[in-house]
């Protein structure tokens, strides 16, 4: 008998942290964004679900609402898109598909959910988990959605660092191999025991996500334990810091930041490059089976730059979907 739990039900937490476990994409954002939920905040009201059978979830999603700067009523998860999540060991083998009734009682919850809330704007991300777009995309195309494919790269962190050098792109090699010979390459991560503070220079303000975020943000998801940066430095000065986030399976790319007043020595080179190898290198130490460059970072973060492109550091090509939907 499958049943639907909202994220005010006791057993919530629980579930959602078996669910996002067994996720085979386990994209480290949402898992970390989860919590906000348990701190609060005045600005989303969190209206994720689960559906469960036999006291285990099998999908869920990460929904809330709030008031977008033009005033419009807006779905989607703490300033990142809505997504759905994936129960792998649910899914019915060996058709890879979703129960009938799991379908049913999800494509119905969020149909519910539109009708009470009536969201004047909603975005969402389906990350085609197992190669099966999610039931909440079919629902969101009836009532006008578009959806556009995104092609999101994905490196397979099994793969010996001899190999994963030799999938790289010539040119990419050489801006390496440029940097670690001429920059300074240092990870920075915390945790309860080594806290960051300052690491990063105050004034540093991205957008990520659709928010104006300071670096105090960041500094405080990586005391969690769930990111690291990596920073260049020049001639003993800061020149560029790029933050992941991580998982026990994925790492993944937020951004980067290059800073435009940096050393005359590294002014107009390939310094990310040299960046980005060495968050492989520390994803794969970490443990991590996959090192994802997440299409909504990349939109709008270096390759938009000219600064890298993320299909030169090899990997495959994953299909994703982003629906958007204005009213």
């Amino acid at each position: 008998m499958h049943h639907v739990i909202e994220n005010n039900d006791h057993r919530f937490q629980q579930h959602w942290h078996t669910l996002l476990d067994n996720d085979p994409l386990r994209i480290p954002l949402y898992a970390s964004l989860s919590e906000r939920s348990d701190s609060g905040s005045s600005n989303y009201t969190d209206r994720s679900f689960l559906v469960i059978s036999e006291d285990r979830p099998v999908i869920g999603c990460s929904l809330t609402l709030h008031v977008d700067p033009e005033g419009r009523k807006r779905l989607g998860y703490f300033g990142l898109d809505a997504c759905t999540h994936v129960n792998q060991s649910s899914l019915d083998n060996p058709s890879n598909n979703f129960c009938p009734e799991a379908i049913r009682l999800l494509q119905q919850h969020v149909d519910q959910l539109l009708a009470e809330e009536r969201p004047e704007a909603i975005d969402y991300f389906d990350p085609v988990s197992c190669g099966i777009m999610s039931p909440v995309t079919q629902v969101l195309i009836e009532k006008g959605a578009i959806p556009t494919v995104q092609q999101v790269q994905v490196i397979d962190l099994k793969l010996s660092l001899e190999q994963l050098r030799s999938q790289i792109h010539e040119e990419y090699r050489d801006h390496i191999a440029w940097g670690l010979e001429n920059l300074e390459l240092r990870i920075v991560s915390g945790g309860n025991r080594n806290p960051i503070a300052g690491s990063w220079r105050q004034q540093t303000t991205v957008d990520f996500a659709g928010e104006n975020k300071t670096s105090e943000s960041y500094i405080s998801l990586l005391n969690k334990g769930q990111g690291f940066l990596v920073q260049a430095e020049s001639e003993r000065e800061l020149v560029a810091s790029a933050l992941f986030v991580h998982s026990k399976r994925t790492c993944q790319f937020v951004f980067a930041d290059v800073l435009t007043d940096a050393a005359p020595l590294s002014a107009n080179k390939p310094i990310l490059h040299s960046v980005i190898w060495q968050a492989i290198v520390q994803a794969k130490t970490l443990g991590c089976s996959q090192f994802d460059f997440s299409a909504q970072q990349t939109q709008q973060g270096c390759e938009a730059q000219g600064q890298f492109m993320p299909t030169h550091f090899g990997g495959l090509a994953h299909t994703r979907l982003k629906v958007s939907l204005l009213q």
